[in-house]
């Protein structure tokens, strides 16, 4: 593996990343919008994609399960693209919230919401999924150390993957700092939202996400429009022949190989590389510093560490919550006590 990141680093970051985005919905599983939800398991899916990617491709390049490549590839398209939707549904909600919109929904207005909402964090990203093979010029590229990869051919690229990327992070870039505004100006009216936690939370998530998301998805079209014909991305659309048949050799059920000592010696690929590896294990410890360090969740980590042992016969002491709230011993019949003492003085 490439020195950076020496084996197995990666898939074990990666595998943590899955635990940390799953842990948090265990207790959280009435409480959490499908923004929460959405961003939450395109994340996973993203990690698990890396950690297997990581462990079958280690020092090779070799076509080995072209099926799972076929799979993972077009769901890497659906997980760029719904986290930053689940982020966009969130400071939605949060703006709406704040501008006393959310409370007065009706139950046909919070049933299209929720229609929108899944059209959001479900719906666009298979719709993109699909759209991918317009221009996808062979079937998948295998990149040593890190699996399974898309290919993109022609500027119509821009607008199929990067575009929808770049509003929906200039949307949340707007209402982010809109919605802080109204928190900080009536926190007062907002007493009791802000006191259940959540609207700090997904406040927080949706800006970190934002100042994750953002900077990565213009750095990425940048550095692409300054590499010109070296792109796949600037080159023209001519037709879909063209697209699919533009190298002699290569056609859409074509499988490329890239071997680490090629991608290694370009900076420019060796930041895209390492950006794949490590956004999704980026994005899940965020998520779980915001929704997993709760007091209430350590009820529920406490109870599956113990799941295992308790099977095997072990009983760990439960703290009553009298133990747990006070030192102090009451008398549980004070009436006898002050007869004893009355007697005794007679």
């Amino acid at each position: 593996m490439y020195a950076l990141t020496p084996y197995p680093i990666t898939p074990i970051g990666c595998f943590m990343g899955v635990v940390l985005t799953l842990l948090p919905l265990i207790s959280h599983v009435r409480k959490l919008g499908l923004g929460v939800w959405g961003f939450a398991l395109w994340t996973a899916v993203g990690n698990f994609i890396t950690f297997v990617n990581s462990i079958i491709w280690h020092n090779n390049v070799d076509i080995v399960a072209p099926v799972w490549c076929d799979i993972s590839t077009k769901l890497q398209v659906g997980a760029g693209f719904g986290t930053i939707a689940s982020s966009s549904v969130i400071s939605l909600h949060l703006y709406r919230i704040t501008n006393r919109r959310a409370s007065i929904e009706s139950r046909g207005q919070k049933r299209k919401r929720v229609v929108y909402e899944l059209l959001l964090v479900i719906g666009f990203p298979l719709l993109l999924m699909g759209l991918n093979v317009i221009v996808q010029p062979v079937r998948f590229d295998i990149v040593e150390e890190i699996g399974c990869l898309q290919t993109i051919y022609s500027y119509v690229g821009y607008f199929i993957q990067y575009v929808p990327m770049f509003l929906l992070c200039m949307v949340c870039a707007i209402l982010a700092p809109l919605t802080l505004r109204t928190f900080i100006r009536h926190r007062k009216e907002m007493d009791e939202f802000l006191s259940s936690g959540q609207g700090i939370t997904r406040m927080v998530m949706a800006c970190l996400n934002t100042m994750l998301n953002l900077p990565a998805t213009v750095f990425i079209i940048l550095s692409n429009v300054v590499a010109g014909q070296d792109s796949g991305l600037n080159q023209p659309f001519i037709s879909w022949k063209n697209v699919h048949d533009q190298a002699p050799g290569l056609s859409l059920s074509s499988i490329v190989q890239t071997p680490a000592s090629e991608w290694s010696e370009d900076t420019q690929a060796l930041i895209l590389v390492k950006w794949n590896e490590w956004f999704f294990v980026v994005a899940a410890v965020v998520f779980f510093a915001v929704f997993g360090t709760f007091p209430e969740m350590r009820r529920y980590y406490h109870s599956a560490l113990w799941y295992i042992p308790e099977r095997l016969g072990h009983k760990r002491r439960r703290t009553s919550e009298l133990e747990a709230t006070s030192d102090i011993a009451f008398n549980s019949n004070p009436n006898k006590q002050q007869r004893v003492q009355l007697r005794h003085n007679k």
